[in-house]
């Protein structure tokens, strides 16, 4: 997959066939799209492309907006890849992005820099300064650049339409398995493990943590976890998804994974999290004793999941 990190010369030579979108969590309305995507593209000779944003465009404009994100771009850019997704454009999303005209988005992106041919956007669609392009804007440009716009497919589940926002809401709420139904696939934080305090090891739980980029996350709490990438099976454990209130003020986000009975050395090692279940909400203890005792029954209540359940995440490398 080629990933286009810092747009500014030409990567469309042969033409791309491309949408635009945050894609949070690649759920299935996602997939269906990448996969009309890629169909389209071999098609007609195409390259199947992706051009999403970082951060997303209301952080830049706002500093109390919190995203409640899904999926960590990498993982994002993973399952954009199972899709079938051959190139991933990440626009830095700075002052500069934003008071480009509806005009210069099109002229210096998608047609100077992508050769964008086909383009996917839903009706919805804001683009350029002050939010002034549209759907009917984008086709009228479309026309005089030469590149079709097409709309986006929609995907219902029990009746409902899936989105990324009825993702997140399952997710606030613990409800895993509602989350992965509309997901296609199972909920996955990858990242290299850094070091930290190394408070766990000294209450008897040495945990190994990833940081989780961006100012919120749909999902908190204690979870019941797969750690893929220390052993060639999948090992069970249990790990802590917030911002540590118990021992800590900070608005930085950890996924602290504790994995009983393993030892062995993780710093720098690339480590996917498969989320198996949802034990209880994040919540600030009075004292550490009484946090250690919590701890205890997390994971024997972890354990005792992850034993009748399965791993269902295979890694795949970008």
């Amino acid at each position: 997959m080629k990933i286009i990190r810092r747009p500014g010369t030409s990567h469309g030579h042969q033409g791309a066939a491309l949408t635009i979108g945050n894609f949070d969590g690649v759920h299935l309305g996602h997939a269906q799209l990448f996969r009309e995507v890629v169909h389209a593209a071999k098609a007609q000779g195409l390259v199947p492309t992706a051009v999403t944003f970082a951060p997303h465009p209301k952080e830049l404009f706002s500093n109390s907006f919190k995203l409640d994100r899904i999926a960590t771009l990498r993982n994002r850019i993973t399952e954009m890849k199972r899709c079938g997704i051959e190139q991933v454009c990440i626009l830095p999303f700075d002052k500069a992005m934003a008071s480009l005209s509806p005009e210069a988005f099109v002229d210096e992106v998608l047609v100077g820099q992508l050769n964008a041919k086909l383009v996917w956007v839903g009706d919805d669609f804001r683009f350029g300064a002050k939010r002034a392009g549209d759907f009917a804007a984008l086709q009228t440009l479309g026309q005089s650049r030469g590149f079709e716009v097409r709309d986006l497919p929609e995907v219902q589940q029990h009746g409902q339409r899936v989105s990324s926002s009825s993702v997140r809401e399952a997710l606030k709420a613990g409800q895993i398995a509602e989350a992965t139904a509309m997901l296609g696939h199972p909920l996955v934080y990858s990242g290299h493990i850094i070091h930290g305090k190394k408070l766990g090891r000294t209450l008897g739980f040495p945990t190994m943590n990833l940081h989780i980029p961006g100012r919120a996350s749909a999902l908190s709490g204690i979870l019941a976890v797969w750690v893929h990438g220390l052993e060639p099976q999948p090992l069970p454990a249990v790990a802590s998804l917030g911002v540590r209130p118990t021992v800590e003020q900070s608005d930085l986000i950890l996924l602290e994974t504790f994995i009983p009975g393993w030892q062995g050395n993780a710093y720098g090692k690339l480590l996917h999290i498969e989320v198996a279940t949802h034990i209880r909400p994040e919540a600030k203890f009075d004292d550490l004793d009484t946090l250690v005792v919590q701890m205890h029954q997390d994971t024997e209540q972890a354990m005792a999941f992850l034993a009748s359940h399965t791993p269902q995440f295979t890694p795949a490398a970008c």
